[in-house]
């Protein structure tokens, strides 16, 4: 019969798992990931997986909303970290391209990685939504205040998309070798802050100073 285990340990386990297969993406990509492959990485029999997770399908979604949920860990850490209103957004964008230059594997497998039913998954959708909630706050307090000016919900894709784009375009190796990452991020969360200021000078002036 096999041992009844706690939910710490049942916990640990799926930790486990999800670091093994974080692995496996990171080599071979989604197509190197599989229960089978997971019992042999972790030296146990071909059924103990599956005690854990139904299909890939599941170990996925897991592993994606561990990785979400860390991303909102940091963006609630830095919002915690920050107190001045006018600096929350910067240090948001900040602490958003930080993890990913970070953990390029945990944001590839977020934001690469499609599940076929996302209703199958609502603690995934959950994760995915928290990951995104402290911008959203931070943006509609901004615009209630008159800080910045434009639609909230355009304003965070605007934001979004640039900090996606630099980072998806790093990590895919376009950006060749002229500037360094971490300049190109802070012309770009510059520019991002400058384009919804309502006062784009005192924007750039504090953005400019030196640290």
């Amino acid at each position: 019969m096999p041992k009844v285990l706690s939910p710490d340990e049942i916990q640990c386990f799926r930790n486990r798992m999800c670091d093994h297969a974080l692995a496996s993406f990171a080599k071979l990509g989604v197509e190197g990931i599989s229960l089978r492959s997971l019992a042999a990485d972790l030296s146990c029999s071909r059924t103990t997986p599956y005690r854990y997770f139904k299909n890939k399908a599941d170990i996925l979604a897991a592993l994606r909303q561990r990785e979400f949920s860390r991303i909102a860990g940091a963006l609630e850490g830095a919002l915690i970290a920050e107190p001045d209103a006018n600096k929350q957004l910067e240090a948001l964008c900040h602490a958003y391209f930080r993890f990913a230059i970070e953990h390029p594997d945990s944001y590839r497998v977020m934001y690469n990685v499609a599940q076929p039913d996302p209703a199958q998954y609502t603690e995934l959708e959950t994760e995915i939504s928290r990951s995104a909630e402290p911008i959203r706050h931070v943006v509609n307090a901004a615009v209630k205040a008159g800080s910045i000016e434009g639609d909230p919900v355009d304003i965070c894709y605007v934001i979004w998309a640039g900090l996606h784009g630099l980072i998806s375009l790093h990590l895919s190796h376009l950006l060749g070798d002229k500037r360094e990452i971490e300049t190109l991020a802070v012309a770009m969360i510059r520019s991002l802050l400058r384009a919804v200021s309502t006062e784009p000078s005192a924007v750039s002036q504090r953005l400019n100073k030196p640290a």
